[in-house]
């Protein structure tokens, strides 16, 4: 019994010690100031980009951008069955970013891909194709702002 009591006391003491601190804790959140964000493309998932954009968008910060935002979607047939029914989709987004900030012009290309089943009711599947583009946003916008992370 007093060897778990002290084999605990020196796990939580190491842990306690080690210099753990959150990713996304309040001091090391990534912020910058999008002062303006122009999409062009698919709406809908520009629009989903430009909305998830806004959760890293701080007025006070010093890192003032201006983002245009290209969004390419397509929604392809991949795999057919023996009539001629598609029964596999391949949805692709190809997203360009041109970053503009007062020293210099970047830009930043992400692709994301998914296979989507086809399903019987059409109203389940467009449910389901706009997850996908949820998930494609979200993906897309941690990717551009790891990318704009490592440049600061």
């Amino acid at each position: 019994m007093l060897k778990n009591i002290t084999i605990l006391f020196f796990v939580s003491l190491f842990l306690n010690s080690c210099g753990y601190t959150p990713m996304f804790s309040s001091n090391n959140q990534i912020v910058f100031n999008f002062k303006e964000i122009n999409v062009s493309g698919d709406n809908e998932l520009g629009n989903l980009i430009k909305s998830n954009l806004k959760s890293y968008n701080n007025i006070d910060a010093k890192n003032e951008l201006i983002l245009d935002v290209n969004v390419v979607y397509n929604k392809t047939s991949q795999t057919k069955d023996g009539t001629g029914k598609t029964t596999d989709y391949l949805l692709t987004a190809d997203v360009q970013f041109i970053v503009k900030s007062d020293t210099n012009e970047k830009q930043i290309s992400i692709s994301k891909d998914s296979v989507m089943k086809n399903l019987d009711k059409e109203f389940e599947e467009k449910k389901y194709e706009r997850t996908i583009k949820q998930n494609f946003s979200y993906s897309i916008v941690n990717k551009l702002i790891m990318q704009l992370s490592k440049n600061k």
